[in-house]
C-alpha cells in the first residue's frame, strides 16, 4: 500500500512540474529585446534567392540568404543592409560591429573617439565561401549588371603628430583644406571586386563614386594627396582596366553623374586654389571623344542669369536619351563682412508682420534654403543652356526622364504666409518649355496634388475647393475637369476635419499618356485627359461590397501601365477588415478576380524582376510578421522566416471587432484585445486607448516594446486587462465632445456585457489622444485612472503658440486641421473655451498621470504645466513626467523603458490595488 501511495505521488509530483514547465508567462519589460522584426528582404532577379534581416529591437541582428527550392540557408551574424548583385553570384552586406562593443566604447571615455566601424561581407552563393573588410562606410553595385562591387573604406584612425603647430593642428585628420579655402573630407580607399575572378582593385582618396547602369565603368572622385596621388575625377573600365583621368587638379569635385549608357560624364568642380571665401563651381562634361572633360557651363555661360553660379548642391543628371543634362543654379550669395567682431555684433531676430514665413520658421529652414538651386539645362548638340527654374518659380518636374520637350513649374511663393493659418499649401502651376523655357501661367492657387504626366502631354491637380480633379492639355492649351460627371467622390468620405478633404490620390498614367487612372474610396477609374470620359475598371466591386482597391506596383522603374496590362491589387475589407490582393486586366470588362483574402495584414510585395515570385509578410494580433514567398496567384505560399518563437512561453491574447453606437447615433467600430484564456464570467479590469479611428488595425501584430508614448494591447492583455480602442468621429467645433459622445458609450457597451470591472477603468492618450484624456476626466467619472502625454489643456494659450519643431504657428490646427475648432480665438472664444481642460479642473475626480517633455516640438510643454499646477493648486493627484531634452515621443530607449515601467506602475496601483511605487508617494 505505501509503493502503491508512492508511486501515485510521483506520478502527481510529475503531473505538477509538466504544468509548471508548460505554464505561460505574463509580460515584463525584461522581454523586450527578445522581440524581432523581418527587415530590409530582397528577392534576386531570377527569383531563387531570398535574403533578409532578423533584427531584435535591441542587439545583434542576423542576415538570412536562403534558396527556397533547395533549403539551402546562409547565415550571416550583424549582417544588415544586404543585397545581391544582378547575376546573382553574391550576396553583399554591411556588417556591424558587436552591440556590446560599441556599448563599452561609449562607457568608456577613452574610447569615444574610436567606435567600431562597420565592415562588409561578400558571400558567395554557390561556394558559401565569405569574404571580409575592415572599416568600410558604403558598397554599391551596378544596377543592370551583376559581378562587380565597390565599396569605400572609413579612414584609418591617424596616430596623432605632437609635433604640429597649431595651426596644423587646426585641420583634422578627416579634413584637408584642397588649395581653394574649402575644406571637404579627405578621401579614403575605393576597392573594386571582379565576383568571379575575386581579384580586387584599389584606388586611393575617393570621396564619392557610382557605377554604370551596365557595369562597365566606375566613376570616382579623388581628393588626393600631396606626392601620392593627385586629386581629380577619374573613369575606370572594368572590362579593360583601364583608368582615365577626366579632370585633375586641387579642388572640390562633387555631383557625379554617368548617362545610362555610361558613354557620357559630368560633375561640377571648383578648382580656383585661393583662399577666397566665395566659391565659384563649374560644370563639366565628358564623352568618349574628349581627353579630358570640358567645362560646359560657369558664371560667364550665355542664358545663365545675371549674377548667378552653378550650384554645388543642385543634381547633375543626364536625361534617360542622354540628349540633355540637367544641372542646379543659385543667385551668388551676398558676402559677410568679415571685418566685424563677433562680440561687437548685435544678435536680433526681427520679426516682420509682411514675413512671408514666421522667424522660427525660417531658422528651422535656413539650411536648406542656403542649399537651394534651380534647374536649368544643357542641351548637349549644340551646348545651348537654357535656365528652366528661378527665384519665382522654383520648383520643376521633369517629364518622359527629361527626354520630354515639357515640363511642369510651380511656386508656393504668393500663399507663403497663408500656411500659419491654414495649414494648406497653395501652388501656382506653370508649363515650361524645356526647349527655350518659355513658361505659362496654367492655374494659380492650385491646392491638392498635382503632376505631369509621363509623357509631358498633360499637366493635372486635384482641386480641394471643387473636389476633381483637372487636366490640362499640352497641345491644346485647354483644361478639362476629369471628375464632375461621375456620380461618386473623388474627395476623402470620411473627412470630419473644417477644411477642405483630401482626394484619394492617383494610380497613374497608360502609355503614351492615353489615359489617366485614379482612385474614389474603393474603386480605380479610367479617364480620358481630353474629355473626362471615364470607365470603373473594378466594375464598382469596391463600392458594393465596402473593398478598397489599390494598385501593387511591383516594377519600381515602371513610368506608365501598358493597355493590356494585368494590375495586381491590394485590397481592404472595410466592413470586417480582412485584408488579400485582387487581379485585374486593363482591357477586360470583367470583375477584378479575388486571389486571396484572409483576417490577416499584408506588407506591400517585392516581385523578381525575372521571374513571377513575390516576398511579402504576414501577420495578424497573434501571428508575427514572417515573411513568406508566394507566386502571383497567392496558390502556393510558402514561409521563410520564424520570429518570436519565444511568443508561445508567454500569455498572449486575443483581438476582436466591436460595434456600438454614439451618444449621437453614429455607428462607431472598434478593437477589443482579450487576455488568453478570457473567461466571459470574470470582471476584468479594462484599459482604453485611441486615436482618431484606428479600426483598420484589428489585424496588425502588437509585439512587446517600450513605447515612445502610449500603452500596447499585447502587454496588457497579457497580464490580465481587457485593452479597449475605440474609433472616434467628430463634430466640427467640438473635439472634446465628440471623444466623450464615442468613446463613453463604447465602454459602457462593453460594461453592459458582463465582464468588464466598471470600478477598474483606465484611459490613456498621447497628443491628440492626451488632449481628449484631459477632456473626458473633467467631464466623466468613468475612469478611476488615466494618463495624458503630451496634452494641449488651455486651447486659449496653445492657439498663439509655435510649433517649434518646425516652426510653425500651431494656429492652423485649430482652425482647419486636427484640433477641428473652425475659426479663430476671437471668431469663436467660446469653443475655445469650452473644449479646453484646464477650465474645468475642478470637476477631474480621476487621479491623472501627465508626460510633457521639455524638448516637445509639436505642443509646447507649458501646456502639460498648465494643467499640472491646477491640479496641485485643487489638490487633486496628479504627477508629471517631465524627459529632460526629450521630444513628443520619446527617443531614447532607456527612458521608452522608464515611461512603461512607470504606466505600468500608476494603473496597476489604481485597476489592480499595488502598492504605489516609492515616485508616487515620494516624488523624485
Amino acid at each position: 500500500m505505501k509503493k502503491f501511495a508512492s508511486i501515485c505521488l510521483l506520478v502527481l509530483l510529475f503531473a505538477a512540474l509538466s504544468v509548471a514547465q508548460t505554464e505561460k508567462k505574463p509580460l515584463d519589460h525584461s522581454v523586450y529585446d527578445q522581440w524581432q522584426s523581418v527587415e530590409n528582404a530582397r528577392i534576386s532577379t531570377g527569383g531563387n534567392w531570398i535574403l533578409y534581416t532578423v533584427a531584435p529591437q535591441e542587439g545583434d541582428a542576423t542576415l538570412y540568404v536562403k534558396h527556397p527550392d533547395s533549403e539551402k540557408i546562409y547565415q550571416l551574424e550583424r549582417g544588415e543592409n544586404g543585397q545581391f548583385d544582378y547575376n546573382t553570384t553574391a550576396a553583399i552586406s554591411l556588417v556591424k560591429p558587436l552591440f556590446a562593443d560599441v556599448r563599452q566604447a561609449k562607457i568608456d571615455e577613452k574610447k569615444k573617439d574610436e567606435m567600431p566601424m562597420d565592415s562588409l561581407a561578400i558571400l558567395y552563393l554557390e561556394s558559401g565561401d565569405v569574404e571580409k573588410a575592415a572599416r568600410v562606410q558604403s558598397f554599391k553595385v551596378p544596377k543592370k549588371a551583376g559581378g562587380w562591387v565597390a565599396w569605400l573604406h572609413e579612414k584609418e584612425k591617424a596616430e596623432k603628430d605632437t609635433t604640429e603647430t597649431e595651426e596644423e593642428d587646426a585641420l583634422t585628420d578627416a579634413e584637408e583644406d584642397n588649395g581653394n579655402g574649402d575644406k571637404d573630407k579627405e578621401g579614403t580607399l575605393l576597392l573594386l571586386k571582379n565576383l568571379n575572378t575575386r581579384i580586387d582593385t584599389s584606388f586611393q582618396f575617393v570621396s564619392d563614386y557610382l557605377f554604370s547602369e551596365d557595369g562597365k565603368k566606375l566613376l570616382f572622385s579623388s581628393t588626393g594627396k600631396d606626392s601620392v596621388a593627385t586629386a581629380g575625377v577619374y573613369l575606370f573600365d572594368t572590362a579593360s582596366s583601364v583608368l582615365q583621368a577626366l579632370k585633375q587638379g586641387k579642388g572640390s569635385y562633387k555631383q557625379l553623374a554617368i548617362d545610362e549608357k555610361g558613354e557620357q560624364i559630368a560633375f561640377v568642380a571648383d578648382l580656383d586654389t585661393s583662399k577666397a571665401n566665395q566659391r565659384f563651381f563649374s560644370a563639366y562634361y565628358w564623352n568618349a571623344g574628349l581627353d579630358s572633360a570640358m567645362v560646359i557651363a560657369d558664371t560667364l555661360t550665355a542664358g545663365l542669369p545675371d549674377d548667378w553660379m552653378i550650384s554645388q548642391h543642385g543634381k547633375v543628371h543626364f536625361s534617360e536619351n542622354g540628349k540633355r543634362l540637367f544641372l542646379g543654379t543659385a543667385p551668388i550669395p551676398v558676402p559677410e563682412d568679415t571685418t566685424l567682431v563677433e562680440f561687437e555684433v548685435a544678435k536680433v531676430d526681427i520679426w516682420n508682420w509682411k514675413d512671408p514665413l514666421l522667424q522660427p520658421q525660417q531658422l528651422k529652414e535656413l539650411k536648406e534654403e542656403q542649399k537651394r538651386s534651380y534647374t536649368a539645362v544643357i542641351d548637349l548638340k549644340n551646348k545651348k543652356f537654357t535656365q528652366l527654374a528661378d527665384e519665382t518659380m522654383p520648383t520643376l518636374r521633369l517629364a518622359d526622364e527629361g527626354n520630354a520637350d515639357h515640363a511642369m513649374g510651380s511656386s508656393r511663393l504668393p500663399y507663403r504666409r497663408l500656411i500659419s493659418w491654414e495649414g494648406a499649401t497653395y501652388r501656382d502651376i506653370y508649363y515650361v518649355s524645356v526647349k527655350d523655357g518659355a513658361r505659362r501661367l496654367v492655374q494659380n492657387k492650385v491646392r491638392g496634388a498635382n503632376g505631369i504626366s509621363p509623357k509631358g502631354l498633360y499637366l493635372y491637380w486635384y482641386d480641394q475647393i471643387d473636389s476633381c480633379w483637372f487636366s490640362w492639355s499640352v497641345k491644346k492649351a485647354q483644361t478639362t475637369n476629369l471628375t464632375e460627371s461621375i456620380d461618386v467622390s473623388f474627395a476623402n468620405e470620411l473627412n470630419d476635419v473644417p477644411d477642405y478633404p483630401r482626394s484619394y490620390s492617383r494610380l497613374g498614367w497608360t502609355q503614351n499618356d492615353d489615359k489617366f487612372l485614379l482612385y474614389d474610396r474603393y474603386d480605380i477609374w479610367q479617364i480620358d485627359p481630353d474629355n473626362g470620359e471615364s470607365k470603373n475598371l473594378t466594375t464598382g466591386l469596391g463600392r458594393a461590397e465596402n473593398i478598397t482597391f489599390r494598385y501593387v506596383r511591383l516594377d519600381r522603374e515602371e513610368r506608365f501601365l501598358q493597355p493590356d496590362q494585368t494590375l495586381l491589387l491590394r485590397s481592404f475589407d472595410e466592413d470586417d477588415k480582412s485584408a488579400g490582393f485582387y487581379q485585374l486586366t486593363l482591357n477586360s470588362d470583367e470583375k477584378p478576380q479575388k486571389l486571396i483574402q484572409q483576417d490577416y495584414r499584408f506588407s506591400t510585395p517585392k516581385k523578381a524582376e525575372k521571374a513571377d515570385r513575390l516576398v511579402l509578410t504576414r501577420e495578424s494580433f497573434v501571428e508575427p510578421p514572417n515573411l513568406w514567398m508566394s507566386d502571383l496567384n497567392f496558390k502556393e505560399i510558402q514561409k521563410l522566416s520564424d520570429i518570436n518563437p519565444q511568443q508561445k512561453e508567454y500569455l498572449w491574447g486575443t483581438a476582436e471587432l466591436v460595434r456600438w453606437h454614439s451618444a449621437d447615433g453614429k455607428a462607431l467600430d472598434g478593437i477589443l484585445y482579450k487576455p488568453e484564456n478570457f473567461d466571459p464570467d470574470k470582471k476584468y479590469p479594462m484599459m482604453v486607448y485611441f486615436y482618431e479611428r484606428t479600426s483598420f488595425t484589428l489585424n496588425w501584430y502588437r509585439e512587446p516594446r517600450p513605447s515612445p508614448s502610449t500603452v500596447r494591447p499585447s502587454f496588457y492583455a497579457s497580464r490580465g486587462y481587457l485593452f479597449f480602442i475605440p474609433d472616434i468621429i467628430y463634430e466640427k467645433g467640438y473635439p472634446g465632445k465628440s471623444a466623450l459622445n464615442c468613446i463613453v458609450p463604447g465602454v459602457l457597451n462593453l460594461i453592459e456585457q458582463g465582464f468588464v470591472d466598471k470600478e477598474r477603468i483606465g484611459i490613456q492618450g498621447q497628443s491628440w489622444g492626451g488632449y481628449q484624456v484631459a477632456y473626458l476626466v473633467t467631464r466623466s467619472n468613468l475612469f478611476a485612472a488615466a494618463m495624458a502625454g503630451a496634452p494641449v489643456s488651455n486651447m486659449t494659450s496653445a492657439y498663439g503658440g509655435i510649433r517649434w519643431g518646425s516652426g510653425m504657428s500651431r494656429m492652423f490646427q485649430y482652425e482647419h486641421t486636427q484640433s477641428r475648432i473652425g475659426g479663430t480665438l476671437w471668431e469663436k472664444p467660446w469653443h475655445y473655451l469650452e473644449n479646453s481642460p484646464l477650465f474645468r479642473a475642478p470637476d477631474v475626480t480621476t487621479p491623472l498621470l501627465i508626460m510633457h517633455n521639455d524638448g516637445d516640438g509639436a505642443v509646447p510643454w507649458y501646456q502639460g504645466i498648465e494643467l499640472f499646477v491646477a491640479m496641485r493648486r485643487l489638490h487633486k493627484p496628479a504627477w508629471m513626467l517631465n524627459y529632460n531634452n526629450e521630444e513628443h515621443n520619446l527617443r531614447k530607449r532607456q527612458n521608452r523603458k522608464d515611461l512603461s515601467k512607470r504606466m505600468q506602475q500608476f494603473f496597476d496601483h489604481y485597476l489592480k490595488d499595488a502598492p504605489p511605487p516609492v515616485w508616487m508617494e515620494k516624488g523624485v
